[in-house]
């Protein structure tokens, strides 16, 4: 026995004001007399629905733990909904965790979760008695599976059905807050109305059905022990088969002592595994109308999954659920999935698809400009196992890709839009791809796969609109790539959604491409750039020759060596920059001190802060942020 909590001693009483939300002094868990008689006087503790009586620390289990609680409670006629005890903090409909023991419309609840409704055990009994004391037990032997957990009304263990049995991470907060056993309301849930409760009872461990019956009429537990063996019924038989196990049987308590142990092991690795969302089907799936006139109250006729027969019928064979979904779209006989897989991949290095509306493939949508080249491809893509490398590669290593972007005037007055494919893509680089590549360029990029999202630089203040702190991170972490940047869909990242990044409210097949002079602000100014600049023009610094420096810095921007012209100006801009710098060196603070990164190399101030402005010139040259 952990604790025993008799409601009617009248010192105890006197220690809980439940109007008052009161926390008991767990000094009586201790000290109240052990009393187990059946003498209920009508004067437990009287829960008024928002009141709530709070035993913590008692009945803090894992879900490795073998526990029982149970509790003497007389239930209103008219209360459906109600706790009548509980072990955890948060919403009763959704992620709650810890145990519980409730009324949900006229059924008794028995729930263990992790995560409701998804990682949890919940298991319905029918309706408990109303208007008369009755004994309510909840027993759980540590298995995580729903079997071992049972419930008992008087002494007798009730029927249930299973509608979870999926518990697979721990019950418990490992907080330093970690609630205890509560009777009565949770928080966002419905009280115990009108309800009496008393004699509170926690054992550290499963009690065995004869035990449990012993709660609740010591008289029936010892004429259970005493029936002759041929008048047992098989339920009788199998409860004290149990008791004699984990009373009298010396080797059994050891081997379920070391059976908890490797359950504890194994919840040990499990607690911190990371999870993410995925959805899952319901059992009996909801059903589905077409509305009249789209009221979403004006149910039509009754329509079922399916799949459209114009592109290929569903063959009987597989579930009409999301599994048959995806079996069928991966089916060979299907011809659309290859072809608008191969159409986005092919958009993707050309600007466009095969078929311009790449999110149509339908009657709105428009006839591919070479059908055959988009069969053929999207029949070797399926045939290759959907190698998406192998697609990639083929594209980029034709002859088509890679023609010079460069056209002649009767050309581009042709084929304005290149469908013809008489030259190569060009392109203005993605949100993401401008800043990976200045941070490519600078050696700052991590390259490193995987992990949670970063926040790097962002002007202050943005988050405020609607009431949050944005706090940057630092070192590495301001560097990864931008596909790692941590998203608030009501606050998108700026620089980002500047260079039309989508907000993910919805899919985007096709992105938006805008030219605007706030791109230009950001690109000369934003933390990241200025920073990547100023490395690359420490980079600059560090080689003997300008001229290589120069040409160091605009390969690894734009993919190729400058021309001439293009090394001239730069030249004189460097000689430039360089001689203000000297003769003003405070100008050159402004450039050094950007970004967290930090020089360390002993060259001249004014040729790194010279350099720098001759990198955010490449950075934001046409070459650097268009493809060719």
């Amino acid at each position: 026995l952990t604790a025993h909590f008799d409601l009617n001693s009248k010192s105890l009483r006197n220690q809980v004001n439940p109007r008052q939300k009161g926390k008991m002094n767990q000094q009586f868990a201790q000290t109240v007399p052990l009393n187990l008689t059946d003498g209920k006087d009508g004067k437990g503790l009287a829960l008024d629905g928002d009141a709530w009586l709070d035993l913590s620390p008692v009945g803090v289990f894992d879900r490795t733990t073998p526990f029982t609680v149970g509790v003497w409670v007389n239930i209103p006629k008219d209360l459906k909904n109600g706790v009548i005890f509980h072990k955890g903090n948060a919403a009763a409909l959704f992620n709650f965790k810890g145990y519980h023991l409730a009324l949900e419309n006229n059924r008794l609840e028995i729930l263990m979760a992790h995560n409701k409704p998804y990682n949890a055990i919940i298991k319905y009994a029918d309706d408990l008695p109303r208007n008369e004391w009755i004994q309510v037990t909840m027993a759980y032997d540590g298995s995580s599976q729903a079997a071992g957990l049972k419930v008992y009304l008087n002494g007798l263990e009730m029927a249930t059905t299973i509608d979870q049995d999926y518990l697979y991470k721990d019950i418990v907060f490992y907080s330093d807050k970690e609630p205890g056993l509560q009777v009565g309301a949770r928080w966002r849930g419905i009280g115990l109305k009108g309800a009496v409760v008393d004699d509170v009872t926690v054992f550290n461990r499963n009690l065995t059905a004869p035990e449990v019956l012993q709660l609740v009429n010591k008289d029936a537990a010892q004429a259970l022990f005493q029936k002759p063996s041929t008048q047992l019924s098989a339920v009788e038989k199998a409860g004290l088969k149990d008791w004699f196990l984990q009373n009298k049987q010396r080797s059994y308590p050891l081997l379920n002592r070391q059976l908890q142990k490797e359950r504890q092991r194994l919840n040990t690795t499990t607690k911190d595994v990371p999870e993410i969302m995925v959805m899952q089907e319901m059992k009996e799936p909801r059903p589905s109308f077409i509305l009249e006139r789209g009221a979403y109250d004006a149910h039509g006729e009754r329509v079922y999954p399916n799949t459209p027969k114009s592109v290929l019928p569903m063959p009987e064979a597989l579930p009409k659920n999301r599994l048959g979904l995806a079996q069928w779209l991966m089916n060979e006989e299907n011809p659309l999935t290859a072809r608008v897989a191969t159409n986005r991949i092919w958009q993707q290095f050309f600007g466009q698809g095969l078929v311009k509306t790449t999110d149509d493939f339908g009657f709105q949508g428009e006839l591919p400009s070479h059908p055959e080249l988009l069969d053929w491809l999207a029949v070797d893509f399926r045939e290759s196992g959907w190698d998406v490398k192998a697609l990639v590669k083929k594209i980029v290593l034709s002859a088509t890709y890679q023609q010079s972007s460069k056209a002649t005037a009767e050309i581009i007055e042709a084929d304005k839009a290149n469908t013809w494919l008489a030259r190569g893509p060009s392109a203005r680089l993605t949100a993401e791809m401008i800043r990976d590549n200045a941070l490519a360029a600078s050696n700052l990029l991590v390259k490193r796969i995987g992990g949670p999202s970063v926040k790097p630089y962002q002007p202050a203040g943005l988050w405020k609109v609607n009431g949050g702190e944005y706090t940057p991170d630092e070192g590495d972490k301001l560097y990864r790539r931008s596909l790692y940047t941590f998203w608030k869909r009501s606050v998108p990242n700026p620089t980002q959604a500047t260079f039309d990044a989508p907000d993910r409210s919805n899919c985007t097949v096709k992105r938006q491409k805008t030219s605007t002079p706030l791109q230009a602000l950001i690109m000369l100014n934003d933390p990241t750039f200025t920073e990547a600049a100023k490395v690359l023009g420490k980079q600059i610094s560090t080689i003997e020759n300008p001229a290589v420096g120069v040409e160091m810095a605009f390969k690894k921007l734009t993919g190729r060596t400058p021309n001439d012209g293009e090394l001239e100006v730069l030249l004189s801009l460097q000689n430039a920059e360089y001689q203000k710098f000297k003769t003003q060196p405070q100008k050159a603070k402004g450039w050094l001190k950007q970004g967290a990164y930090q020089l360390t190399e002993r060259i001249e101030p004014a040729r790194i802060a010279a350099n720098t402005v001759v990198a955010s010139t490449i950075i934001n040259a046409d070459a650097t942020v268009v493809k060719r």
